[in-house]
Parts: structure tokens; sequence; C-alpha cells
């Protein structure tokens, strides 16, 4: 049986893509091997997000030319959209596969393989949560970004009912939390006739899940959420209450210069009203450090800005130009001295506030989706909360293997910088 290796990097649309190639290749008959080992062929699906990303998806093209000088290697992804003739040119002995053939890869290898694109998963390889990808494509073109490039400008939703259907057959393989994704999620149904929206979908999706698992939202715009999804969120406890934010900055200059459709006090009103219906929701976001023009003055305001939200987790990026990007050409530049200090610094700030966020849950019963991945350092299992707390549950006895992947009942006994600790409990609440 011939071997493949899949390598991702990037978001949750390109691990959800990542997903339905090792289906698709796994029905044909190939065997799915870890990436470090030898392989016949190796998939490299790219991420071009950052700089970061580029040097990691280099990387594991490297690493597959090492792993077997005879094998095929297929790189797919946004590094390829963006520097399509550099990637040909640097690995001139890879095949490259652009996004609109990505979920056909398996065609390459394998003739009688189906090319229909409407494929749709049962589980999904090595996460206890499953992600759906239920759109792609961004219309906003941020100034620093390449999204709009690489995955296409023109917004492309799945149809619900394909929605539905894929959700089903994963919860029937077991799946407790299902992340429903997309390359602007929010920006779901406004292609369709009459338009539609993403709290049209989740209202389709509901009936389903009910008394089987939960709905967690990936990254949204916080300008591009629809009116309604605080209600249905507010009323519907099978919906995670957790808003993931692409804030990306603390001050309204520096926002405008990213070309955000947002003011940072639009962001304030939208967060007050999300805590005044589901008082227990957990926001966490995105922030670029670094970028042109940011005035250590603009930087004490994202700070402030980000206290003020009490944001319980970031994700840092420090700004790294993306070619022919309008930020690309922005001055001045920030050092790289001075984006490294103000990434630490928003870390430790991050780490702060979510010990204090935590410390609101501590001899509570929150409801925690256990994972197979053990804490390097304790070795205690990991999980999160609905809210989105990092929990570590020590071992305890046979019973937590069972529990892997369920969502179960777990006392908060302490808050930590960045997680808690706790322990199964007998009941919720």
């Amino acid at each position: 049986m011939s071997k493949v290796a899949l390598a991702t990097v990037g978001c949750k649309t390109n691990q959800y893509e990542t997903e339905v190639i090792r289906e698709r290749l796994e029905l044909a008959g190939w065997k799915i091997v870890p990436f470090s080992s030898v392989a016949d062929v190796y998939i490299i699906n790219t991420c071009t997000v950052t700089g970061r990303a580029d040097q990691k998806s280099i990387s594991m093209i490297k690493k597959a030319l090492k792993g077997n000088s005879s094998a095929k290697i297929f790189v797919t992804g946004c590094l390829v959209e963006s520097d399509f003739e550099k990637i040909r040119k640097k690995f001139p002995q890879v095949q490259i596969v652009r996004n609109v053939d990505k979920l056909k890869i398996d065609t390459l290898l394998t003739p009688e393989a189906s090319s229909n694109t409407n494929f749709t998963i049962h589980r999904f390889s090595g996460h206890e949560r499953a992600f759906v990808k239920v759109e792609d494509g961004c219309n906003q073109f941020c100034t620093y970004c390449k999204v709009p490039y690489v995955r296409g400008s023109k917004i492309r939703s799945r149809d619900w009912k394909e929605v539905v259907f894929e959700i089903k057959k994963l919860l029937r393989a077991g799946y407790r939390e299902i992340v429903v994704t997309g390359v602007n999620l929010a920006l779901y149904g406004k292609d369709f006739t009459p338009s539609l929206s993403l709290t049209y979908l989740l209202q389709k999706i509901l009936p389903y899940m009910k008394g089987k698992g939960r709905i967690r939202l990936s990254s949204l715009e916080p300008h591009l959420i629809p009116d309604d999804l605080l209600d249905l969120m507010a009323s519907e406890e099978t919906i995670c209450p957790h808003l993931h934010l692409s804030l990306q900055s603390g001050d309204d200059k520096i926002l405008e210069k990213m070309g955000r459709k947002y003011t940072t006090s639009q962001i304030k009103n939208l967060v007050e009203k999300f805590r005044e219906k589901i008082p227990e929701v957990g926001i966490t976001g995105d922030i670029i450090v670094g970028f042109p023009g940011e005035e250590e003055e603009n930087f004490c305001k994202t700070c402030e800005f980000v206290k003020e939200l009490q944001v319980h987790r970031l994700h840092i990026f420090t700004f790294s130009p993306r070619a022919e990007t309008p930020a690309s050409k922005m001055r001045p530049k920030v050092p790289e001295k001075i984006k490294k200090e103000r990434s630490f610094i928003l870390k430790q700030l991050s780490y702060k506030l979510s010990q204090k966020f935590i410390n609101r849950f501590v001899g509570k019963n929150l409801s925690v989706l256990i994972e197979s991945k053990k804490d390097p350092k304790t070795g205690y299992f990991t999980g999160y909360t609905h809210n989105y707390i990092k929990v570590l549950v020590p071992p305890t006895g046979d019973n937590i293997q069972k529990l892997i992947g369920e969502i179960v009942p777990v006392k908060i006994k302490k808050a930590k910088p960045g997680y808690a600790v706790g322990e199964i409990s007998n009941n919720f609440g």
C-alpha cells in the first residue's frame, strides 16, 4: 500500500481542507503516515498570512525533500497563490497545485478518484473537536492582508443542507464539539440570493446538535457580526459563549491605516452587549504588533483597550509586510526590537487578564471537552471550557481515559496565568 504524509500550516480553514484531502486519499486506498515518516507522497498545505507562516511552509517543503528523494511532493495553499513563480523556481522538483484545485489532489494520484469538490468528511484526524468549513473568500481588503488575493475576494458559501449533512456524520462519529469556520465566517450567506446569514445557518444546525454536543464559532470580524447572532447565542446553550474577535489594534488611527472598518468604541459597545446578555462570555482576540506608524502612544492605547475589554486570551502577531499590499509600502517602520518588546508586554498582559477571568469561576463546575493531549510539564489531561478557558485535569484512575472526547463537568480549583486547574465533578452548575 502506497504511503502519503500531509502537513498543514495556518488557519482552521486550511486544516479542514487537509482533512478533506486525507479522507479522499484514504477512500482511494492510500495509507496515511506521519509527516516525519518516509512516504511515497508528501502534500504540504501552505499559508502566507505572516512572514513566519511563509518560513514554516518553506521548512515543511524542505523536510519533505529530505524525507524521500524519490517521493512525489505536492505543494498547495496560499503561499503557492502568493509566490507561484518563486516556489516553482526554488523547488523545481515539486508539483504545485493552485487553491482552486486543492481538493482534487487525489485525482492527480489516483485517476479513478472522484473530482467532486462537494465532499463531506466524517472525522477529523488527531483532534477531539471537528472543524467544518462553511465559507471561503474575503472582500474586506485590509491594507496588511493577502487573503483576498490568495483566497479570492468573491464570497463562496456552502449550502446549509450540505453543512448539516456533514455535521450529522461527525456527530455520529463521536465528535462533541463542532467548530464552524470560514475565511471570513461572518460573511456566510452573503453570496446567496436572497442573502442568508451566519445566524440562519446556526438555526439550521441547532436541531441536530441539541443533546449531542456544542457549536463553537471561529474568528469573527467585529463589524460584520449579524445583529441577531447575540440573541441566538444568549438563548441557545448549545452555542459556546465565546467570541474570538479580529481586533488587530486598540488605536483608532492604526485601525484606519489598517483599513479596518470599525472603531474601538464600536467594539466596546459590541462586547458590552454580549456581556449584558451572556455574563460568562469569553472574549479572545487577535492583535497585530508593530504596524507601520505604531508609536508608543498607539501601543499603550492598545494595551488599555485590551484591559477594558477584559480579553482573556490573545493571539499576538508581529507585523510582517506582505508583498504588494498597501501596508508593505507604509512608513515609518517599527524596529524589530521594539516589536518583540511590545509582543512580550502584551503576552504578559494576556496572562494577567486570563487569570483574572478564570478567578471568577473558581469553585464552579464548567463543561470541558477532555482532550487526549497532555500538558508536558504536569502530565495532566487538557481541555477547554465552553467559554474557552484552558483547563488541566489530573489523571484520576482509568476513568478519565474513557472521557477523552467527551464534554464533562469539571470543578475549577485554581486560576493560573493562561489556564485553570480542575477536577472531574459529578454535575454541571
